[in-house]
């Protein structure tokens, strides 16, 4: 593996794991660490029963409405998602980033999938589905002049991979999290993780990753798509799904390989495409 700041368990990181423990007053426990393989996260429990995330990012990349999403989060009522107590950032010249540190309550159960992949049904019960459905419900109907997803983006990713074929102006928008899939969701005891991107994006966008993310599952996608089938059947919905196909078929075009992604995003595409002709 090349030592990358996108995996802190290649790179030797204990100065700023001892930085973080002397700006929160909390004690890591190391056993419990929780490393992302690509965005450079990594999280912790304390000796508090809290959990302690911590990110980087490079000065000239920081996006104010991503950097401050966790503790904009807290304006956030009626969906299950850790308390944020406090948080502290810090420039780190030596390896030209700047790290914050933040605390959180620990999730009363783990995630369901902590790399976000997944090859079979976790087998959820019906009350789970339906506890995350009322908790979508309440996040779609909050105010917020934060941006998750734009018209901009989403069309330009539709055009670069499929072209024209479709108009892809959204018409209905609704607050979302931004970033269900696997890794975010908690189970049995469902909390919604990873607060950074929330805001506004097309109606059906939260349960059109989550159905992008149970792909490899064809059982479990179509369960995505029979439990939030108000919002993904919704134009809006469709859209937000071929741009997440999209997504996967830039990748693989740009990379040249092929994930258990890959042909089911292609297969669905085509649904799709016909769909919004």
């Amino acid at each position: 593996m090349q030592p990358t700041l996108d995996d802190l368990r290649t790179v030797p990181h204990d100065d700023v794991l001892a930085e973080a423990q002397k700006r929160t007053g909390r004690v890591l426990d190391p056993a419990s660490g929780h490393y992302s393989s690509f965005n450079g996260s990594a999280g912790f429990e304390t000796e508090a029963g809290t959990w302690l995330r911590l990110a980087w990012c490079r000065p000239e990349r920081l996006s104010s409405a991503a950097w401050i999403g966790i503790e904009a989060s807290v304006a956030v009522h009626g969906v299950p998602r850790p308390e944020w107590f406090a948080g502290s950032q810090w420039h780190d010249p030596a390896r030209g980033v700047v790290w914050r540190a933040d605390e959180m309550s620990l999730a009363a159960s783990p995630s369901i999938s902590p790399t976000g992949s997944i090859d079979r049904d976790p087998e959820l019960p019906p009350t789970w589905w339906a506890e995350l459905r009322d908790a979508l419900v309440v996040l779609a109907g909050h105010s917020t002049e934060r941006v998750c997803l734009s018209q901009d983006h989403l069309a330009g990713r539709i055009r670069e991979v499929y072209g024209d074929q479709v108009d892809t102006t959204v018409t209905e928008w609704a607050c979302a999290h931004g970033d269900i899939g696997w890794a975010n969701l908690t189970g049995p005891e469902l909390t919604v993780l990873d607060w950074e991107s929330w805001g506004m994006a097309p109606v059906g966008y939260d349960a059109a990753c989550l159905w992008s993310a149970s792909l490899p599952v064809p059982a479990l996608a179509s369960r995505v798509l029979a439990e939030f089938a108000d919002v993904l059947g919704t134009r809006a919905g469709r859209l937000a799904r071929l741009m997440l196909c999209a997504n996967v078929e830039r990748v693989h075009r740009r990379t040249g390989k092929t994930t258990p992604l890959t042909g089911l995003a292609q297969a669905a595409a085509t649904d799709l495409l016909e769909s919004l002709t």
